[in-house]
This record gives structure tokens, sequence and C-alpha cells, in this order.
């Protein structure tokens, strides 16, 4: 039986093998770079844990061999791995270092549908940050990042962007004016007195204005609140980090552990598909396409069966928001 098979067979509770809900000794492994604000999340995602935590690089632009294999075809990043588990996109890290972790401060203290609401505000305040970026940087950038950068966003037409564009300024201002006014609530986080997931998407988006974007700073130091949350925010730190090549993911394969699976309802319109092949795309850029075995679905995430290396099965979690579903061809 291949492990690809084998970890189908646990999925159908065919063959139980070496399956686990403590996963606490098992080694947290960030497949990522660090100029990405989306990185830049998940690593203090670490810090307000306090978690240790060994960080792969992957390349900023396609190929990328290794974090394809593991994923069975996306290229996104960050990417956390826990064992035979994979997580994709920071929705489903954040849940993964909530259960990895139950006893630190929680990244989803909000409840499921306030942090829906807040993960996609975080992304609407994304699109005018990255049209601003792409405008101050693509004449410097090579023809090969340039041509990586407008495949994984074919929606912005980047002859048209505007290094100055009031309208864009304007967008950004109106959003980090929200935080202002949350912020003038008199408390030190956007939730009350601790940092959670909430503080940790806006943080992200800020720390993206800081590290690149200059030009809209003045902005950000109109919002006096805003500025001392931030300072408060970068101060958690990310962590105990260790870096460390992809040799450790290849072991952490056939050494780890593998979660439990989520129950997929009778109800669910994609019960059908479980044990068949399907392919997995994010909506919003084009990070790849993984392609594996549906392992299992619920309202909240879907589970895909891929082989990164001969004879070793990993369990592939996305998001169920966000990401669209097919059988191939």
């Amino acid at each position: 039986m291949s492990g690809l098979d084998e970890a189908l067979a646990r999925g159908q509770g065919l063959q139980p093998l070496k399956r686990t809900n403590n996963m606490a000794n098992t080694a947290l492994i960030l497949h990522q770079y660090d100029i990405s604000p989306f990185s830049q999340k998940a690593q203090k995602m670490m810090g307000l844990k306090g978690l240790s935590w060994q960080s792969v690089e992957m390349p900023m632009i396609a190929p990328k061999p290794d974090v394809e294999a593991l994923t069975g075809g996306y290229r996104g990043t960050p990417v956390l791995q826990i064992g035979r588990d994979v997580f994709i996109d920071n929705w489903m890290i954040a849940r993964a270092l909530d259960e990895f972790d139950s006893n630190g401060p929680a990244i989803n203290a909000q409840g499921g549908l306030r942090e829906a609401a807040l993960y996609a505000w975080g992304e609407r305040l994304f699109t005018p940050l990255l049209h601003a970026a792409l405008a101050a940087y693509q004449s410097e950038w090579d023809a090969d990042f340039l041509a990586d950068r407008k495949q994984v966003f074919p929606d912005v037409d980047f002859d048209a962007l505007e290094v100055s564009d009031p309208d864009r300024r304007s967008q950004v201002r109106a959003y980090l004016g929200t935080v202002e006014s949350q912020l003038g609530l008199g408390q030190d986080f956007l939730g009350g007195v601790q940092a959670d997931g909430w503080d940790i998407h806006v943080w992200g988006m800020v720390w993206m204005i800081h590290s690149a974007l200059p030009a809209l700073m003045p902005i950000v130091e109109t919002f006096p609140r805003l500025v001392e949350w931030y300072e408060r925010m970068s101060a958690l730190g990310t962590g105990i980090r260790v870096d460390a090549d992809i040799e450790i993911a290849w072991e952490a394969l056939k050494e780890g552990p593998a979660r439990s699976l989520p129950k997929t309802s009778a109800q669910e319109p994609l019960a059908q598909w479980v044990g068949e092949a399907v392919d997995i795309s994010a909506g919003s850029a084009d990070r790849g396409s993984a392609s594996g075995r549906l392992l299992a679905v619920d309202q909240e995430q879907v589970v895909l069966g891929v082989e990164p290396i001969s004879g070793e099965s990993a369990q592939v979690w996305f998001p169920r928001f966000g990401y669209h579903l097919q059988q191939p061809a």
C-alpha cells in the first residue's frame, strides 16, 4: 500500500495508524520567506504564544519544487508543517497553533464569524498596499521577478499603477482610521487586554507600510494610538526561531504523527468526492493549484492527501473559505 493510499485508508477509518490529537512534542516547521507580510503574521503568532519553531526558507518566485511537493502544488507563503500535517494559509495556521498550544494566548479568540470578518478585512486592506508596493518597486525588479508577480496577481493592471495615487492613500487612511477608533476604546489591543489574531492581521499590514512603503508612513503617524499599539505588537517578538533546511521536512514526514481528520457530514455537498482526486486553488491570487485525494471536508477546512516523497504521505489542510475545489478533467 502506498503512502497516499495509506493516508486515504486512515481517513476512511479502515486502518488507523500513528494518529494523535496531542502534537505538543512535534516540531513546528514554517516554510516561508521573511519579506512577506503573510509570513510576518505567522511569525507574530509564534511570538504571541512564545513558541519555538524552525524556519525553512522557500524561494520568493516559482518554481518552488520543495514546497510544491509538500503541498501537492500550492506555492504560497507561509506553510506550516507539524509532522505529517501541512497547513495552508494563516487562517489554518492560526487554528493549528491554537490546538498545538491550547494553554497559551488564543489566536482565534474572537469566535468563528468575527474571525472570518476580521480576516476578510485584512485582505481588503492588503489590496491598496499591494498596489502601492507594485507601483513603487516594479521598475527595480528583474524580468523573472516581475513575470512571477504578474502571474500571482493576474487581475492587477501593472501598466496602470501610479506611484502617487490619492485614492489609494485615502483608502489606506480610512482603514487605519478604523483601527485608531477601535483603540480609542481605552484598551491596549484591538480586542481588549490581550493581543490575538485580530491584532496580528492588522499588524501585518502596518508592518508592510513600515518595511516597504515609506511614502505611506505619514498617514500612519497621524494616528498616535495606532503608533503606540504597533510598538506593543512588535515587542511581542517572534518566538524562538531556528533556521533549518528542507531535510527536516522530509524527516518529519517519515517520523511524525498525523492529526485526526474531521468528520465529513452526509449533508456536505462535496461528501461524494471524498476518496477521489481533486484540485484546489485560491480564488484571490494564483498561488498554484494543489492536487491530491480528498480526505475530509467540513464547513471550516478541506484536507487533501498527497505523497510529497515516495512512500510518505502528508495531510494538507486548506481553509474552506476562499479556496475552490474541482475534479480534474
